[in-house]
């Protein structure tokens, strides 16, 4: 098994997808001193509890960029640490705080609901101030020049590049409070040329990110190992899948780890931007792992990812085929699991686009397709019947079905693992399934995907020892596997 040393240095890969850039904050959600809205009211503390007074507490909008805003609207907390900001209309905010000496501080997002403007108060909770973290970006990154502006979309946090920051070929941002940030935007010179980045950012407290194209970091939080520590043996989790983002100028990248070990990735299909990879690391415990891009003479793949997509296509196929290139690697396992984001409201999906997946004709088969109610998404099963022993006469009998609500058009996270008849479905990182069926999978068959948006659809395969081990009473180390992949997928 590879080893691989967790750092002390906080980071997080940086995802190059581009989308249309904002240039203004739209105010048109702020109303008034003389209308009615929502009031926000909270309490800021630090860390042992106490209440902190005089903090700064700042109204932004999601797409506040500090280059060229101001804050929608500002309060300082009392003696007990309280706040109140008055009048705020539906929308989607930022609350960004700090303390008088600019060394702790807190962020929250909230929203506003159309309902809730009518001289209502939202009492949010409790703000936690932990000690700021900081930003270290190579410059070559972004490809960033002399007067270029860096910003993290919906902070109070920009740096611009200086003549220094040249001869270092790094640009550092201090005073980030302690958040996961997924965008940023980067105004070149004088402003007129902008472009706003997907990235996926996660800060600790008092520790820097180092963000650069010639390296990755990946870091594994508490809260996704938190399963994982209540197993009664091993509490590490082994290959475990991740995205991450490598420059499409490497050809056949790999990844070094500090001890030298080589990590395959997989380049995921139909990507814009052919940035977008998975890589299955052999085990994590929380902590921030870093490895080291490099070019390799014929590409790797990673054994335990079949096919990945960055967003699929009415009528892909995968095929039996890639699968056994994964199950190959370790018979033991031979499972199945799919994988994707899905955002979709059931009630606007026509009747002849009901189907998400499609497997091909085998003598167990499983769908993914709408159920009887519209936000209901269904895991179905089959089992090939017939009169007579030729099968001549074949047809599929519906054997097991699983549905949840999932296209309820919020973002969802959904996850199927199959291995022989045992079925575990998990949907935002909890599971929601963990039975047996009636049939099981001597080998799995392909499928073809239906008329909708899958973002991020991987097929991969788990080694046994990742899906349960000698001291574990049932698949809980699989349930604590799926919680941390949701995680990272994030």
């Amino acid at each position: 098994m590879m080893n691989f040393k967790i750092l002390n240095t906080a980071g997080i890969f940086a995802l190059a997808s581009i989308f249309s850039a904002c240039t203004e904050e739209n105010h048109a959600g702020v109303l008034t001193e003389t209308e009615s809205g929502t009031t926000i009211a909270s309490i800021v503390i630090d860390g042992s509890g106490s209440p902190v007074a005089s903090a700064r507490v700042s109204l932004l909008s999601a797409n506040h960029v500090a280059a060229r805003m101001a804050p929608i609207k500002t309060a300082t907390t009392d003696e007990n640490g309280k706040y109140t900001i008055d009048s705020v209309s539906a929308g989607e905010y930022a609350l960004q705080i700090s303390n008088t000496e600019h060394t702790q501080s807190a962020y929250q997002t909230i929203t506003v609901e159309d309902n809730k403007t009518d001289l209502q108060t939202l009492n949010l909770p409790e703000a936690k101030l932990e000690e700021n973290a900081s930003l270290e970006l190579d410059l070559n990154t972004y490809d960033l020049d002399k007067g270029d502006t860096l910003c993290i979309t919906g902070t109070l946090n920009c740096t611009a590049v200086s003549e220094n920051n040249l001869k270092s070929g790094t640009v550092t941002l201090s005073e980030i409070p302690p958040a996961e940030f997924t965008n940023i935007m980067l105004i070149r010179g004088s402003g007129r040329d902008t472009t706003t980045r997907n990235v996926k950012w996660d800060f600790t407290p008092g520790e820097k990110l180092e963000v650069s194209s010639k390296f990755v970091t990946i870091t594994v939080s508490e809260e996704a190992m938190a399963e994982a520590k209540k197993l009664n043996g091993n509490k590490t989790l082994e290959s475990m899948i991740v995205p991450i983002t490598i420059s499409p100028e490497i050809k056949n990248p790999v990844l070094i780890s500090n001890d030298g070990d080589t990590l395959a990735v997989y380049k995921a299909e139909n990507d814009a931007d052919s940035s977008l990879y998975f890589t299955a690391i052999p085990s994590i415990d929380v902590g921030t792992y870093k490895f080291a891009i490099a070019s390799s003479e014929s590409a790797y793949k990673a054994s335990a990812i079949s096919r990945a997509f960055a967003e699929s296509k009415s009528g892909v196929s995968v095929t039996e085929g890639d699968f056994m290139n994964t199950f190959i690697t370790d018979t033991t396992s031979n499972s199945l699991g799919i994988s994707f984001w899905i955002e979709e409201d059931g009630s606007k999906i026509a009747e002849g686009d009901s189907l998400f997946l499609d497997s091909k004709e085998n003598d167990v088969t499983y769908r993914l397709r709408t159920g009887e109610k519209p936000e209901q998404l269904c895991a179905n099963f089959y089992r090939r019947v017939s009169k007579d022993t030729t099968y001549m006469d074949s047809f599929p009998e519906l054997a097991n079905s699983y549905c949840h609500n999932v296209l309820d058009g919020n973002r969802h996270h959904y996850v199927m693992y199959i291995k022989a008849n045992h079925i575990v479905i998990a949907i935002d990182g909890k599971t929601v399934e963990d039975t047996k069926m009636k049939n099981a999978f001597i080998m799995y068959p392909g499928f073809i995907t239906g008329n909708h948006k899958l973002t991020n659809l991987t097929v991969f395969s788990l080694k046994q020892s990742a899906i349960a081990q000698a001291d574990d009473e049932g698949w809980e180390r699989l349930q604590a596997w799926l919680s941390a992949y949701y995680l990272l997928q994030k």
